[in-house]
């Protein structure tokens, strides 16, 4: 009987609040215990729904990044094998280079081996290359046209390369702008002609090559050039400094020409 009574009321007082609209209806209204319910459901309802929203982009996001991550790894050894052709590209044409100053008419022993340790301390002073059994002391190392040393040692399977930076190196060679022929010392990170007199004409900018005497048949390969001349008078020889232009570290691959018998 008083729940009916209380149904009774509530429902006067929603008419009353309904046909007369004053301040009083809109508190009654304003603060209606539905209305709290209802904003409370709402919140709940909004607040599920961001949170699907964000995990679902949040998975996406995951994918996104997987593909993406897929992509890199594609594109960066795509960078590589790219690089290691562009580098057999480069090595091939020092090679082309170093066959274009011989003569085949000579028949000369031409061997083309594969660099395969380096001086570890940054002065280039010699390489070891693989010897394919035919590789004697003495043969003559090239690449790119440039002279790169001279086969000091040989073993089974490997050579040992003394090149123009090694202080123990020294070789004949020629000025290409007198036709002078000197003795020419290695050293790092330059060489030096060591028997130029002060009354030789040479001069900065002059161009050295190599010159074996004891085979006319081997090509004139660059050693490098001439980059300082001191001209002391009281000095008899000249202090002439070379750089050269070979750079063993890089090569990954040499031509060895030797002396034909």
């Amino acid at each position: 009987m008083r729940l009916n009574l209380l149904y009774l009321f509530l429902l006067i007082i929603s008419l009353f609040s309904i046909f007369i609209p004053t301040q009083t209806s809109y508190i009654l209204i304003k603060y209606n215990p539905f209305n709290y319910i209802n904003s409370y459901r709402l919140s709940i309802y909004a607040f599920g729904r961001d949170l699907i929203s964000n995990y679902v982009n949040l998975l996406n996001a995951q994918k996104e990044n997987a593909l993406l991550k897929k992509k890199l790894a594609y594109y960066e050894t795509f960078i590589n094998e790219l690089s290691k052709c562009q580098n057999e590209s480069r090595q091939l044409y020092y090679i082309s280079n170093s066959l274009s100053f011989i003569n085949p008419s000579t028949n000369p022993n031409i061997y083309v081996s594969k660099v395969i340790g380096y001086d570890l301390s940054g002065k280039k002073s010699f390489i070891e290359i693989e010897n394919n059994g035919h590789i004697k002391e003495g043969d003559i190392v090239s690449s790119n046209g440039y002279f790169v040393g001279i086969v000091s040692k040989t073993y089974k399977n490997t050579a040992y390369v003394m090149t123009v930076y090694n202080k123990k190196f020294h070789t004949l060679v020629y000025d290409y702008a007198t036709g002078d022929t000197y003795i020419y010392k290695g050293g790092y990170p330059t060489g030096k002609i060591i028997n130029a007199s002060s009354r030789d004409n040479i001069n900065v900018g002059d161009l050295i090559y190599f010159r074996s005497l004891k085979n006319q048949e081997i090509p004139y390969l660059l050693v490098g050039k001439v980059i300082s001349v001191n001209r002391a008078k009281n000095l008899f020889f000249l202090n002439v400094i070379v750089q050269p232009l070979a750079n063993p570290n890089i090569y990954d691959f040499v031509v060895v020409v030797g002396n034909r018998k």
